[in-house]
């Protein structure tokens, strides 16, 4: 994988690292997507970017039921 696509997918967790919390979960699709194709392409994601996306995608299933009522 080229170093540029290596620089945007390291771009990128920064920027979901500065993101308010409400916006983080916009990242999700675009972030799971970079990490596919740098494993297609037999290429090893950043460290950090699995936990990253695990991360957010729990983040993203407890905000659903943080407003529900008991």
């Amino acid at each position: 994988m080229s170093t540029q696509h290596q620089e945007s997918l390291t771009s990128l967790m920064r920027t979901i690292e500065t993101c308010p919390p409400n916006a983080r979960y916009t990242h999700i699709p675009k972030l799971r997507r970079m990490i596919a194709q740098r494993e297609a392409h037999g290429d090893t994601p950043p460290q950090g970017a699995r936990h990253m996306l695990k991360s957010l995608e729990e983040e993203a299933i407890e905000s659903l039921f943080d407003n529900m009522p008991i």
